[in-house]
């Protein structure tokens, strides 16, 4: 319309005013002439560049006549629905050509079929309750130190030596009791014939037995304080050949196998039954703590298997969930979990740097998409899904991720196995979705949560 209003003021020539007279037939012959050379000129330079530029002959041609200009039904972009011919719905439609011309892609969901690999750093540690803890059961002066921090010990091996008042009173206390133990036992046996001839009354006799059973429980209470105090019987039994300082003397011997990883006396001091001396720590088993980020912590289960790698020693071991702390690190927003490796040969260390991986057994429902398919939206997880019978609509539907991956993504809930999903263009789709969206006025979204 614009051409044909402005077409006449382009050609004054061509408008119906009086000729001019004409010339003689001699001067206008060469002006044709010339004409017809240029023309000539013109198309020959034409038809070289076409055969040396053809591409670009093909545009210069189109832009003079108007050919080849995009129009509404050979247009890849004006093949996604976006203009409002009616209510939108809410979806996305994409014809088939215009899938291919935008370079999108789709794929179709499928179950998830092997484990999620979660990867833990954590630490060794001494099992705490495997811990034996060396301390004096009475107050005393430590006169010496056997063993020192790493040293390795058998049972039954010296450890440090004291010297208390308390264990020599507790060991005369001892003395005591047994001899009046022994005088009473010993009379009562004397008066049982006694008694059988009628030379005593039953009244003697039953005082009799009646004091030799009151010193054998307190010879017995007076023993037993040796044994709660660290002695052995053989020790308690070598009372009666000590002299003087010798009762006030005592070794303190290990009770288990293990390593002195703690020591916290001096010879010299003053100590009591308050003070811890000595930490052994049986090597033959370790714990491993691991970190559990909170975003994690409901895909671990007790009894799940973990990979234990030491990154400086060429041990991978394997353990199992064994528990799961309540409570979780202020600092670092993480749950401990704890496994317990054997240690052969002990050269695992406590406190060592590990790297773990846990592995999550599949889940049934849950899904696998590549990682392109996902978009995040406001920091809610959405993805495309192709409706089945609809000619290219697409709904944006929301999701639930249970964990991410390089190269694709676990989805706890939002899509069903088999359904159609865009994988490569899916911002594409969601400018397309937010663009329409946003022109048609209080338009239904229909982002499908997948709970239906």
């Amino acid at each position: 319309m614009a051409i044909s209003q402005t077409h006449p003021s382009l050609h004054p020539s061509e408008r119906t005013e009086p000729s001019p007279p004409s010339s003689s037939p001699g001067r206008s012959s060469f002006p044709k002439f010339l004409k017809a050379a240029l023309a000539l000129a013109l198309v020959g330079g034409l038809g070289y560049l076409a055969s040396q530029y053809p591409e670009e002959a093909r545009r210069l041609w189109h832009s003079v006549t108007g050919e080849g200009k995009p129009k509404s039904e050979h247009s890849p972009v004006k093949s996604v629905s976006t203009e409002p011919t009616g209510p939108w719905d809410g979806f996305v439609t994409v014809t088939d050509r215009a899938l291919t011309a935008m370079g999108l892609a789709t794929v179709e969901v499928e179950p998830q079929s092997k484990p999620i690999r979660l990867e833990l750093l954590g630490t060794t540690a001494y099992m705490t309750d495997t811990l034996t803890k060396v301390r004096p059961m009475f107050k005393g002066r430590v006169d010496k130190v056997h063993v020192v921090i790493g040293q390795a010990v058998k049972q039954g091996e010296p450890l440090i030596e004291l010297y208390s008042k308390d264990l020599a009173e507790a060991k005369s206390a001892y003395q005591v009791e047994r001899i009046q133990w022994l005088y009473d036992k010993n009379l009562l046996n004397s008066r049982e014939p006694l008694l059988k001839s009628h030379a005593i009354s039953q009244q003697v006799y039953d005082e009799t037995k009646n004091n030799e059973m009151k010193s054998r429980r307190e010879y017995e209470v007076a023993r037993d304080k040796l044994l709660i105090y660290g002695l052995s019987d053989a020790e308690v039994d070598e009372v009666d050949n000590e002299v003087g300082a010798s009762k006030a003397r005592v070794t303190l011997r290990s009770r288990a196998d293990g390593f002195v990883i703690e020591r916290d006396v001096v010879p010299g001091n003053l100590y009591d039954d308050n003070d811890t001396l000595l930490v052994i720590a049986p090597l033959d088993r370790l714990w491993v703590w691991g970190h559990v980020f909170e975003s994690d912590l409901d895909l671990v289960k007790l009894g799940q298997s973990w990979e234990i790698r030491f990154p400086f020693l060429e041990h991978q071991l394997h353990g199992k969930v064994e528990l799961i702390s309540n409570r979780v690190d202020p600092d670092t927003h993480a749950v401990k979990i704890r496994t317990s490796i054997p240690n052969p040969g002990q050269q695992l260390k406590s406190d060592m740097l590990v790297r773990g991986m846990l592995e999550i057994p599949p889940v049934p429902g849950r899904t696998v998409i590549p990682r392109t398919a996902l978009i995040v939206d406001d920091g809610r997880y959405c993805v495309f899904v192709r409706r089945p019978g609809e000619g290219g609509k697409y709904e944006r539907r929301r999701v639930v991720v249970a964990q991410e991956k390089d190269d694709h993504v676990v989805i706890d809930h939002g899509l069903k196995v088999g359904e159609t999903i865009v994988s490569v263009g899916a911002l594409i789709l969601a400018q397309i979705y937010e663009d329409s969206h946003g022109l048609e006025s209080g338009a239904p979204s229909h982002e499908n949560t997948g709970a239906d």
